[in-house]
């Protein structure tokens, strides 16, 4: 309360929204996506606003400025009582344990940054590509117990990509793992590889013909390094001396600093998915 009694707010004072029409839109679409137990996003509310606030204005007439921020999506959530709930039973570790391996990491990378070959520092990873949104959250209304999701049929269906750049910025061959008869080859289709393994990810030997694909006998050249996060099958001693016997030092990236370090989550897969992410949602909604 304020101080004096002129001080305080009018009822009905602050800024008003944008387009109460556009948020009303908005609004009526979402309850319709949540009766077909459809899972709703924070970027499709800021697609949506974005694409009915333009026409909000005559012909002729420039739009006023509007981006669809993340601080108007949190606004427009609280105004309409949405939230969006999140698991919260990951284990994480302690700010302190965090600080003291990124410090160790950095230190360790500084040295060995002279001795690479931008040309030949390769980063990579697999990643599970779905055939269906694999995120875990959705909007709802605030308090809401119960929150179903209405699934395509395709949830349990993915393959995976592996995905590797050079440091110059050039995009490696990507390699897709479908689920199969083991192949002990690699079929380039269109620019990219693709096998097929019993289980569909990567184990060591499908990892060993990648260093082969990706290193050939004849790159002879020093300043070979490789990039990755600390999952079981980087650490394998077998993958290790594959690597030591092709003349590739590795860097790991340790655990639980991957969301911060890795620069092919932060830059490469964020995006990859997001793309995906699009198309799988044009799909949806078109019922084809």
């Amino acid at each position: 309360m304020a101080a004096k009694p002129h001080q305080r707010r009018l009822a009905g004072g602050g800024r008003k929204p944008l387009s109460k029409y556009m948020e009303n839109v908005i609004y009526v679409l979402f309850v319709g996506k949540q009766l077909r137990k459809v899972k709703v996003t924070r970027a499709w509310i800021a697609d949506q606003a974005l694409a009915y606030h333009a026409p909000l204005h005559a012909e002729g007439e420039a739009p006023s400025p509007f981006e669809a921020s993340q601080h108007w999506v949190s606004n427009f959530m609280a105004r309409y009582s949405f939230s969006l709930p999140s698991r919260t039973n990951l284990t994480t570790l302690s700010d302190e344990a965090l600080f003291d391996r990124a410090v160790s990491y950095i230190r360790c990378l500084r040295d060995l940054t002279p001795k690479m070959d931008k040309d030949h520092k390769v980063l990579m990873d697999e990643t599970a590509v779905y055939f269906e949104d694999a995120r875990v959250q959705t909007v709802d209304f605030c308090g809401a117990r119960l929150v179903v999701v209405c699934s395509t049929g395709y949830a349990s269906m993915r393959i995976t990509a592996i995905l590797a750049v050079t440091a110059s910025g050039r995009k490696l061959p990507p390699v897709l793992i479908w689920k199969g008869k083991d192949k002990p080859s690699f079929e380039k289709i269109y620019g990219v590889y693709a096998t097929y393994q019993k289980h569909s990810w990567v184990d060591s030997a499908l990892l060993k013909r990648w260093f082969d694909l990706q290193f050939p006998q004849v790159a002879i050249s020093e300043g070979k390094f490789l990039g990755w996060n600390s999952t079981g099958t980087h650490i394998m001693r077998k993958i290790k001396a594959k690597c030591q016997s092709r003349g590739i030092e590795l860097w790991v990236i340790p655990g639980g600093l991957t969301p911060y370090l890795q620069a092919g989550d932060i830059a490469i897969y964020r995006s990859f998915k997001g793309i995906l992410r699009t198309e799988i949602n044009a799909w949806e909604e078109s019922g084809d």
